[in-house]
């Protein structure tokens, strides 16, 4: 390959701006997307790995299957599992268990509202590695005051000052001292963490802490003040994210024959109740793309989804090669005299390929250079739109093989059309019939059909996508929550004498201002996950109907004034019912379970009642006092569970919410601005921190809404794609076909006739792709819907749609360039060569 080469290429490619700047157009535009996409589902992929030895970490879920054979599997587990772990199994190097918790952190000066805190112990950060900034992270809780915190946590909180032996102050008051401060856990782990504390500085505190004046009492520690490990206690609820680490040579099928043991042992009162569980090891780096059990840590993605990303990816770049060959074919077939006429002056096959491929090579080159900088250019909006800190991260080995990927594509490319030249004999190239005989057309029909099948398919996805976003954004919650606000319950009036007379004060007052209709404080809102659950719930006198897990929601009697649920019969409760009473309220899913044959036959009946959750009720009886419609405590895409309404005052970790409804007179600057007098009249060490709950409901929902732009933007790419390939292809196509329109016409063809004939051909080629694209988009979507509980249906109309999108599209492309060539003079027809 020499210059002479290149400067003869170089002639071409200017000769040919409009096909090589098509070229270039569909290059860039294919390699872009893929780029971002899958830097995108790497991103998501690589979850966890930035752990030391992360094969090596292990999640232990809990799969509980109840009495009546109902099985739920929480993310969480028993408590006591994690202190056992390594005496039990040899395998295990080291375990940890990390309890939530709702706080507030504070100092004089600064708070962090609802920070990512748990009660732990030191081999966390075995478990963990992460370096630390300051103290010492082989013994980061030397005392019963010790707190470590993250860089972003201490620059909350203290600013730019040292933070280490710094005191901050959680919710009623207990006081820590920083003893150590970790590296900000990255953005690609499930796991993050603002606090630690230890379990031990838990169960010190709450024996030694005067709630009246706020005093820790300190004394001489002697041995553990944790429960003994095979305490009952530990072992009735899961309310513990456990994680263990194995050891280099172990392996996880040896570990987890031994977990049946230790259920067996330590959950005999379990056992006699009639609960199996199963332990369930989770490898860390598969939770952020395969795990989706109840009381996730943090949110996850889903496996399915990603391979569906990666297979619109490669659609979109095989697309973009596809059109660049068919583009590459229509531009040699017209050089084929030229080459022909050089075979004959003497030039070598060699010589020929070397011209041929250089020019790919060129305008591929290109492409890379401008996909590349367009990727650097858009991978910040990408990161923006969902959801990452910062920028989109870029490992460079990736980046090189998919610059090896996009050279081998553009070498592969350009194979085919060089094959159909240098392969011919000249006397063959010379010939006429050669374009005709020798075109590839075949092929790329067949490439073709398959962009419309691609792009008929992307338009039924994403109309499915779109249509069940919309779905769940508009059904109705079964709740008023427009014009509704929450914030959490004071964290000062946690384990206070008064507190409860102090917030129905408070909220009694609240409701006096103008623009309030009404305020109420329960145990949960619209959007979170129930707090309390318990399969002890039976109907008075049929022990053999327990078993199933019911929701518990604590609400006041003012519940019904903001929320509005709809009463199917009864009443919830008012004013006169005291708190902590023996009533309560079922949904209709309770009364279904319980077989009553209406919502009137549940009113007045009794239920036995025992809670052994965050929320401890010793066996009682309680008497149905209403029963309300069911409503979506949390998204659409979860079945709605049986529900208890119970008056009082109890809430998880001693945190409730307290929402206001308003009645829309006022702005809501100035409404938010009165409520904020108000509670620090009432609050003034807390600070105020409010949040409107249709916007907190329909946060679960993000994921879905970000898929279905991602796929609306990729399914516009590939339309776009598709249509550019069928110009190419429907031009040379009706260029063969010259002489011929020209002889229709001089026979008195009208400019319709020529029209409809010339469409008629890429139509068959249109509906071969709808034919192919619906039972294959039909089969996908019917499989992606099956994690939705709610559900919108796949209507008979969106293929319909989809394909008439897509022939539409196709006839408009078609029909310009055949009414260019039906308009044309037909002595000019005549003539062409």
């Amino acid at each position: 390959m020499n210059l002479t080469n290149f400067k003869i290429v170089l002639r071409l490619i200017k000769n040919q701006k409009l096909p090589s700047l098509l070229s270039i157009f569909v290059l860039t535009l294919g390699m872009t997307s893929f780029l971002l996409i899958f830097f995108y589902i790497q991103h998501e992929k690589s979850f966890d790995g930035l752990w030391k030895a992360p094969d090596q970490i292990y999640r232990l879920a809990l799969e509980k299957t109840l009495p009546n054979g109902s099985k739920t599997t929480t993310a969480t587990n028993y408590p006591g599992l994690c202190r056992v772990l390594t005496d039990e199994i040899p395998g295990v190097e080291c375990a940890t268990g990390l309890w939530p918790d709702v706080v507030t952190a504070f100092t004089t000066e600064h708070f962090l509202k609802d920070a990512r805190f748990y009660w732990s112990d030191a081999n966390v950060f075995k478990v963990f590695n992460r370096p630390f900034i300051a103290g010492d992270a082989t013994n980061p809780f030397s005392t019963i005051q010790s707190a470590v915190i993250s860089e972003n946590a201490a620059l909350t909180l203290f600013g730019r000052r040292d933070p280490l032996n710094e005191h901050f102050k959680l919710n009623e008051g207990w006081e820590f001292i920083v003893a150590g401060v970790f590296a900000d856990i990255p953005e690609n782990s499930h796991l993050k963490a603002d606090i630690l504390i230890s379990r031990e500085s838990l169960y010190y505190y709450i024996t030694h802490f005067d709630n009246a004046t706020s005093k820790l009492r300190l004394e001489p520690i002697t041995g553990s003040l944790e429960p003994p490990s095979s305490s009952g206690r530990l072992w009735r609820n899961p309310q513990a994210y456990t994680y263990f680490r194995l050891k280099k040579n172990a392996e996880i099928s040896s570990v987890s024959q031994k977990f049946p043991a230790i259920y067996k042992k330590y959950t005999s009162h379990l056992i006699e109740a009639g609960q199996k569980s199963a332990f369930i090891p989770q490898p860390v780096k598969s939770i952020h793309a395969n795990s989706d059990f109840e009381q996730e840590i943090s949110p996850n993605t889903d496996s399915k989804t990603l391979s569906a990303l990666y297979i619109v990816a490669f659609l979109i770049l095989m697309m973009s090669w596809i059109i660049f060959v068919n583009f590459q074919i229509t531009q040699i077939i017209e050089r084929a005299k030229e080459i022909g006429l050089k075979k004959v002056a003497g030039a070598s096959s060699y010589s020929l390929l070397s011209q041929i491929t250089l020019q790919s090579v060129m305008i591929n080159a290109f492409s890379i250079l401008l996909a590349l900088g367009l990727f650097f250019a858009l991978r910040g909006q990408l990161s923006r739109y969902v959801g990452i800190n910062g920028q989109l991260p870029v490992h460079s080995i990736f980046l090189l093989r998919f610059i090896g990927l996009f050279i081998a594509g553009s070498f592969l490319s350009v194979i085919y059309p060089a094959f159909i030249l240098i392969s011919k004999r000249t006397q063959m190239l010379l010939s006429n019939k050669f374009a005709k005989n020798n075109d590839g057309f075949t092929l790329r029909r067949s490439l073709i059909v398959f962009q419309f099948a691609a792009s008929i398919g992307l338009l039924i996805g994403t109309i499915t996508i779109i249509r069940q976003v919309s779905f769940m954004k508009n059904k109705d919650v079964g709740l008023k929550i427009k014009q509704t606000a929450y914030s959490f319950t004071p964290m000062s009036l946690i384990k206070k004498e008064g507190a409860t007379e102090k917030l129905v004060s408070y909220m009694n007052e609240i409701n006096k201002l103008p623009g309030i209709k009404a305020t109420t404080v329960s145990s949960c809102i619209p959007g979170k996950e129930i707090s309390f659950h318990s399969n002890h719930i039976y109907p008075e006198g049929k022990p053999e109907l327990q078993g199933d897990n019911f929701g518990i929601l604590n609400i006041d009697h003012r519940f019904q004034e903001v929320f509005e649920p709809k009463l199917l019969a009864g009443k919830i409760f008012t004013e006169e019912d005291s708190p902590e009473g023996t009533k309560l309220v079922i949904n209709r899913a309770a009364s279904k379970t319980w077989g009553f044959p209406s919502p009137e036959a549940a009113v007045g009946k009794f239920v036995e009642v025992e809670v052994n959750d965050f929320l401890s009720i010793p066996k009682s009886t309680f008497q149905i006092c209403g029963v309300i419609e069911d409503f979506h405590q949390e998204s659409p895409r979860k079945k709605i569970e049986p529900l208890l309404l119970m008056h009082s005052y109890r809430w998880k970790y001693d945190v409730g919410y307290i929402t206001t409804l308003f009645d829309g007179s006022a702005l809501p600057g100035e409404m938010l601005s009165t409520l904020k007098k108000e509670w620090e009249k009432f609050f003034p060490v807390d600070p105020f921190e409010i949040q409107y709950t249709n916007e907190k409901y329909q946060l679960q929902m993000s994921a879905d809404k970000k898929l279905a732009g991602i796929f609306s933007v990729y399914t516009f790419l590939s339309v776009l794609l598709a249509v550019l390939g069928l110009f190419g292809l429907a031009a040379n196509s009706i260029q063969k076909r010259t002489k011929e329109i020209g002889i229709r016409k001089v026979n008195g063809a009208k400019i319709t006739e020529v029209m409809a004939m010339l469409n008629a051909d890429f139509i068959k080629w249109v509906i071969l792709s709808f034919v192919i694209a619906v039972p294959v988009a039909w089969y996908t979507m019917q499989k992606w819907l099956e994690k939705f509980a709610f559900k919108t249906d796949i209507s008979w109309w969106i293929f319909v749609l989809a394909g008439l999108l897509t022939l539409g599209i196709a006839l408009l492309t078609v029909s310009f360039q055949s009414y260019k060539a039906a308009t044309r003079n037909p002595v000019e027809s005549l003539k062409y060569e």
